[in-house]
């Protein structure tokens, strides 16, 4: 059974994609993280880079957005600097959201996606859903799109497409069409940059998500929302029940959803049999590790660590669509001494891929036996969503010791041998002060006769461990800030 549950109350939306009772995916909207992939914007170039063969681009936004040579329509593979100039206006489409080090991605072949085609107004080629392995109607296809388009456009002919009539296609093609040609209009009235066209995210992701799905249960908390779904072209009321959760229980809790939410955050996960994985995430990649944790088996070890991993290859797929990790994805399996048993690991996730709305990759074992997988990116995953990094450990996850932390204070000190101030205040947290000083004052006092100051301490209590100068001066007035 496949429900898709949506939250409408506060100003957090949330859409919950739940296969057989358990959550499969998890989107949350927030104003202040609302991914722009897909919104239209007229802007103008900021700063045309020769040697990235790219530039960047005003659009309204805080960061300049990243717009590559390959981006640019009928580029024939021509330097940048002959295409665009400093100062052009061009209407561009955000491809992938920004992130705190990297720019918002640009293209200016822009797209119009529905649910039978995408039209490109500047793609000039002709791609057809992959699902459709029949030649003969891929032949005819592509023939009589080459009779329809123009020579600039470009088309893409989803799965859907081949269930319908030519008639219907073109009806929904000219659409876009019009659509296009409107928004050209709008920016020649324009003052850039200016956002040209928003997407409305939850609703084209819900009907993403019910096209994937096929059918099942559609639940939502507003009934505004609800009927505006149900009134909506694109919904099949054949295939989709809808339901209004009208109780005061919130619809989330009411599905026992919120533990899923904080368990996508959380960096061990148990599996059924006993075993578990490690989610650790940095920069550049996201490792996941495979542990047999309390899963002993009844059989000999090499079957224990198989079953452990299929079941992790299973929760490692899941967990990916639930918290939307994307970029280089490594999978540290237990170790498998037969190569079928690999081949039978590598088989599951490309199975399981198969159920992920995203484009991904299982590009097998490296010779250290780590699965490779890729994963698009397109939006901030649900980590950058729900969370910030520690103020404390500024996203590290380590912090120093307050061992590191006295030791640094004493060399600051000895900077200070040479300043003629009988005293110095020093800001330490309790943790410091014991390393700094001993347990018995005996480090300060050697510490005074090296220095030839009077050290006094100014306690402050921080989550992590503090040792700071504060100043040297007179010993009478600096004792009035601290404790000697």
């Amino acid at each position: 059974m496949n429900t898709l549950i949506v939250s409408l109350k506060g100003r957090e939306k949330r859409l919950a994609v739940m296969k057989n009772g358990q959550a499969d995916q998890i989107h949350i909207f927030q104003p202040s993280h609302l991914s722009r992939v897909g919104f239209i914007y007229y802007g103008i170039v900021s700063k045309v880079e020769k040697g990235m063969n790219a530039c960047f681009v005003n659009i309204g936004l805080e960061q300049n957005a990243y717009l590559h040579r390959n981006d640019l329509p009928n580029h024939q593979n021509k330097p940048i600097s002959e295409l665009i100039h400093q100062g052009q206006k061009i209407i561009v489409q955000v491809i992938k959201d920004g992130t705190e080090t990297k720019a918002p991605r640009l293209t200016a072949i822009i797209e119009w996606p529905s649910d039978l085609l995408v039209y490109l107004p500047a793609g000039r080629y002709i791609a057809l859903s992959k699902k459709v392995a029949n030649e003969k109607k891929r032949s005819e296809w592509t023939k009589w799109i080459e009779q329809q388009k123009r020579e600039e456009e470009g088309l893409i002919l989803r799965t859907a497409a081949f269930h319908s009539s030519k008639e219907v296609l073109l009806i929904e093609w000219n659409r876009l069409r019009l659509q296009h040609e409107k928004l050209e209009k709008e920016a020649e009235k324009t003052k850039a940059p200016a956002l040209l066209m928003e997407r409305q995210q939850l609703k084209e992701e819900l009907f993403a998500r019910m096209n994937e799905l096929g059918q099942g249960e559609f639940i939502c908390d507003e009934l505004d929302f609800l009927s505006s779904v149900k009134e909506d072209p694109r919904f099949e009321k054949n295939k989709w029940t809808t339901l209004f959760h009208s109780s005061e229980e919130e619809v989330f809790s009411a599905f026992h959803l919120p533990n899923a939410a904080e368990l996508s955050l959380k960096r061990i996960i148990w599996m059924p049999s006993g075993g578990f994985i490690v989610i650790d995430r940095t920069e550049a990649m996201t490792v996941i590790d495979v542990n047999t944790g309390k899963f002993t088996g009844k059989s000999s070890q090499q079957q224990t660590v198989l079953l452990t991993n299929k079941e992790a290859a299973i929760e490692s797929a899941r967990q990916l669509r639930l918290r939307d990790i994307s970029g280089i994805i490594l999978i540290d399996f237990i170790d498998m001494i037969k190569e079928e048993d690999r081949r039978q690991i590598e088989h599951i996730l490309v199975e399981e891929a198969k159920k992920d709305p995203k484009q991904i990759s299982i590009r097998g074992f490296t010779s250290l036996g780590l699965m490779q997988i890729t994963r698009k990116k397109t939006k901030p995953s649900l980590v950058e969503t729900l969370t910030v990094p520690c103020r404390v450990c500024r996203g590290t996850g380590r912090m120093i010791s307050p061992e590191t932390a006295a030791f640094q204070l004493e060399r600051k000190l000895f900077e200070l041998t040479r300043d003629e101030e009988e005293a110095v205040l020093v800001e330490v947290t309790p943790d410091v002060m014991t390393v700094f000083a001993g347990e018995k004052h005996e480090y300060h006092e050697k510490l005074e006769k090296l220095l030839h100051k009077k050290i006094i301490y100014s306690v402050v209590h921080s989550e992590a461990p503090v040792g700071n100068v504060i100043r040297t001066g007179d010993f009478r007035e600096l004792s009035l800030k601290g404790t000697s």
